[in-house]
C-alpha cells in the first residue's frame, strides 16, 4: 500500500481529515519550510497592505502591528529574524506586556567572579600573616576580579530559520 492509499483510507475512516484552507482563520500564524508563500497567505514581514484587499485579515487583526497609512492601509507582524514569545496574559511572567509588542534582546543580571589567594613572602609579624612551616611569615591576601565579556552578538538558542506567514 502506497501512502496515498493510506490516507485515503484513514480519511474515509473519519481518523484523519484534510485541512481545508478555508476553515484556517484569518491572522493565523504558520512557519513554512519553504520560501514560496502559499495562497491565501502573506509573508509576515511587516509589509503595508489594503485594508480592503485583506478584509478579513484587517477584521483580525486590526492595527495591533501599525496603522498603515491611517485610512486604506495596515501593517502586517515583521516576524522576519525573531522568536516568538507567548502573551503573559495575566500570568506574571513577562508582566505589564503588551499584546503584539516586541522587546529587544536582554541578559539577566548577573555577575562573573574569579577569586584567587595571593601570598607575599616576608618577615616579621603583623596582622593578617599566617607564618610557614619554615618560620617565613607570608601576608595572605584574596584578591576578586571579574571576567571579561566573551561571546557573539545576540543570546539565542539553537535555531532553525523557517518563513512565517499569515493567513489572509
Amino acid at each position: 500500500m502506497n501512502v496515498a492509499d493510506l490516507f485515503a483510507g484513514l480519511s474515509a475512516l473519519g481518523i484523519i481529515r484534510k485541512v481545508n484552507s478555508a476553515s484556517i482563520p484569518a491572522g493565523m500564524l504558520a512557519p513554512f519550510a519553504h520560501q514560496t508563500v502559499p495562497t491565501g497567505w502573506l509573508k509576515a514581514n511587516g509589509a503595508v497592505v489594503s485594508r480592503t484587499t485583506y478584509a478579513g485579515l484587517f477584521a483580525a487583526i486590526g492595527t495591533t502591528y501599525g496603522i498603515g497609512d491611517g485610512a486604506t492601509t495596515f501593517k502586517l507582524p515583521d516576524l522576519r529574524g525573531e522568536f516568538i514569545r507567548g502573551w503573559d496574559d495575566g500570568r506574571l511572567v513577562d508582566s505589564g506586556r503588551v499584546f503584539g509588542t516586541a522587546q529587544g534582546d536582554q541578559v539577566k543580571n548577573h555577575i562573573h567572579s574569579v577569586q584567587a589567594d595571593r601570598r607575599q613572602a616576608g618577615v616579621g609579624t603583623t596582622a593578617g600573616t599566617v607564618p610557614t612551616d619554615n618560620g617565613v611569615i607570608v601576608a595572605a591576601s584574596n584578591l576578586t576580579t571579574d571576567t571579561n565579556a566573551g561571546g557573539g552578538f545576540e543570546n539565542r538558542p539553537r535555531n532553525i530559520a523557517f518563513q512565517y506567514c499569515i493567513k489572509t
